[in-house]
Formats: structure tokens, C-alpha cells, sequence
């Protein structure tokens, strides 16, 4: 089913404090102590929260795991759910791929790499196949590989803490998380080029006028 990549502008962390009102929270993890993704539910809306807050949401091999895992069982329970809104635990949305798995990709093979990469990416793009409207509700930093999660969602929402930039260059590696597809989308070929050449890491206001979101419609 055809994404419109369309955005809004709102606080996400108002939207995420109303939904999490009388809400059921489900653990997704191979470990029992911190559990990489939580599904909570709202009437009918479930809130899949990336939940490593120690380390601002870093994105690992296991979060992958799990965020693919809780895709596959919303998509079976649409039935019950009308909207999927993706978040962070704690003060960030996610500060994008975890620094140790980047590192341990340079001690390995480019073939190797190759199926590591494109399995991580996957798991966390899989948020496309929903067949429900998808929300980031962006409560604090998106950046890297997390702004490529939250692009790839139907619409943006992000609270004054937000701060949003495609660092990769920054590495020394190419935009991952479908970044260099969906930026373009959402704010243009030229603000995009130059997001993604300088690694520039916009804060709330300047995204607004950046349209990352753009601004509420009138009224």
C-alpha cells in the first residue's frame, strides 16, 4: 500500500501523554531486564516505543529484532488498532544506529556487512508494511539512522525538544535507514542535499520552517 510520506506539526509529547492514559504495555525483548521495544495500547492505538533510554534509544541488532517482531503482531491485530504512534523512552526519539555495532562493522567483511546492514534495516523499515496510518511522535533527538525511522513513517509530529540531522557524513559512511529516499520527500532536494552533505542537526523551530514538520494548517 502507497505511502504519502506526508507530515504534521504537533507536541509529541503532549500526543503521547494523552495515549498513554489507561494504556496495556507489552515487552518485546530477548532479555527480561531491558527490553529494547515496548507495545502499549490505548483504546485503539498502539504506542511502539523504542525503549533503551541509557543510551538514548540507540538502534542494535536486537531492537531490530524486536521492532520487526511487534510490526508482524500489530499487523495481525488491525482489527483492534486504528493507528500506530512510534516514539522513544526518556529524553530522545533515538540518536540512530548504536556507536559499538558501527564499529564492529569495520572489523568485518564487505560481504558480510552487506547482509548485516541490509537485515538491520529491514527490521526497523518494516514500520512501511503496517497497514495502518503510522505517527513519529519525535519527543526529543531524531537523528541518523532514528530521522530515517521517523521519515519513514506516514506523518511527523515533534515536541520544542526535538532536534533532527542526518550525521552519517559526520562517519564517513552513506545516509542509511532510507534517509537519501525519504528526506527529499519531505523537505525538498535542496534542503535535503544540504542536510545530508554537512551532517547539520537542526533543533525544533528551524526543522519547523524546514518542514520537518512543516507547520499546522490554518485553523
Amino acid at each position: 500500500q502507497p505511502r504519502t510520506g506526508g507530515n504534521n506539526s504537533s507536541s509529541s509529547s503532549m500526543l503521547v501523554r494523552r495515549l498513554s492514559a489507561n494504556r496495556h504495555i507489552r515487552r518485546l525483548s530477548t532479555t527480561v531486564d531491558q527490553p529494547p521495544v515496548l507495545i502499549e495500547t490505548a483504546g485503539r492505538v498502539a504506542i511502539l516505543r523504542l525503549s533503551r533510554p541509557s543510551s538514548l534509544n540507540a538502534m542494535t541488532a536486537e531492537m531490530g529484532d524486536a521492532f520487526a517482531e511487534a510490526i508482524t503482531e500489530l499487523s495481525g491485530r488491525c482489527d483492534e488498532i486504528g493507528a500506530v504512534v512510534v516514539t522513544g523512552a526518556g529524553k530522545a526519539f533515538s540518536a540512530g544506529g548504536d556507536l559499538q555495532f558501527l564499529r564492529d562493522r569495520a572489523e568485518d567483511s564487505a560481504w558480510r556487512n552487506t547482509a548485516v546492514m541490509r537485515r538491520f534495516y529491514e527490521r526497523f523499515l518494516s514500520v512501511r508494511k503496517l497497514p495502518v496510518p503510522t505517527v513519529a511522535a519525535i519527543n526529543g533527538p531524531a537523528i541518523g539512522a532514528g530521522l530515517g525511522l521517523a521519515l519513514a513513517c506516514d506523518v511527523r509530529v515533534a515536541s520544542p525538544a526535538a532536534k533532527m540531522g542526518v550525521t552519517f557524513v559526520g562517519l564517513g559512511i552513506h545516509p542509511g535507514m532510507g534517509t537519501s529516499h525519504f528526506l527529499p520527500l519531505a523537505v525538498g532536494e535542496q534542503v535535503a542535499a544540504r542536510m545530508m552533505l554537512t551532517g547539520e542537526v537542526v533543533g525544533g523551530e528551524q526543522a519547523l520552517r524546514e518542514r520537518l514538520p512543516p507547520p499546522p494548517p490554518p485553523g
